[in-house]
């Protein structure tokens, strides 16, 4: 992967593009939040428009997509806010179409979203469709952050402890400490918000793409909330020596400690 450090970006502030892929279609317009210049993958807010359609077909990589906005359906099956589809690279994707307009945060994780139309393969082999609204809440089992989370997994990959969840919040939570992950973290608001010591206040469409060993926190959320979380494996929270620690110190730190958890001077 080639994306920068992103931190942050608030989605009301961008303006909106054409959506940068091939095979759309005339009206849907982008908020791109993060982009690799390279394969064109990118993470973006997609707006379709009112009486917008496009058959069913086919994009090469791997996309995930949340309607947050909206109406829209898909082969046929009307579908609102909170439904999340994944489609693997190559896999068939249904005919889409939305009388109201709709918005979803759409990931497209190995490269650019360029659609080709076609009837294509089983729309349904590999692919993840989930109304999110109807999932129960689980409490985190990510180490070492205090009780005051709690997530619906939408997709993970056992092999490797790739996911992407929903992750709630409760109001009032503090979370005083400081923190590196050996991987990249992704991190969405919907709604409520929550303050980063090391970036400021995330509200509704705020929006990190935060590279591996970077020191980040502390943490405050007056309000509570719910953000979309990925991170491309297991998600360890690592101490760092203190707040002035490099990206090149934390990984030092992480090979010394030969992979497991870092805890750093006096955590314990």
């Amino acid at each position: 992967m080639s994306r920068g450090h992103v931190e942050l970006v608030h989605a009301p502030q961008i303006e909106a593009v054409e959506l940068p892929a091939n095979g759309w279609g005339a009206g849907p317009t982008a908020k791109v939040l993060s982009a690799d210049p390279v394969s064109g993958a990118l993470s973006a807010l997609v707006m379709l428009p009112a009486g917008y359609r496009r058959p069913a077909g086919s994009v090469s990589g791997l996309v995930e997509s949340l309607v947050i906005d909206g109406t829209l359906s898909i082969g046929g099956t009307q579908r609102g806010f909170g439904f999340y589809e994944c489609v693997p690279g190559g896999g068939a994707h249904e005919d889409w179409s939305t009388e109201t307009g709709a918005t979803l945060l759409l990931f497209a994780r190995e490269r650019s979203p360029d659609f080709t139309p076609g009837e294509g393969g089983d729309p349904r082999a590999g692919r993840i469709a989930i109304d999110s609204e109807t999932l129960a809440w689980s409490y985190s089992t990510i180490p070492g952050p205090p009780d005051g989370h709690v997530h619906k997994i939408l997709r993970r990959v056992e092999r490797t402890g790739e996911m992407t969840i929903l992750l709630s919040t409760v109001p009032h939570r503090e979370y005083p400490a400081l923190e590196f992950h050996d991987c990249v973290e992704e991190y969405f608001v919907i709604e409520g918000g929550v303050w980063l010591g090391n970036s400021g206040q995330m509200g509704p469409g705020s929006y990190f793409w935060r590279p591996p060993f970077i020191t980040h926190g502390p943490f405050h959320s007056a309000t509570g909330g719910v953000s979309v979380v990925w991170v491309p494996s297991t998600l360890v929270n690592h101490v760092p020596a203190g707040p002035g620690s490099t990206p090149e110190e934390n990984l030092a730190a992480y090979v010394r400690a030969g992979g497991r958890r870092v805890m750093g001077p006096g955590a314990g």
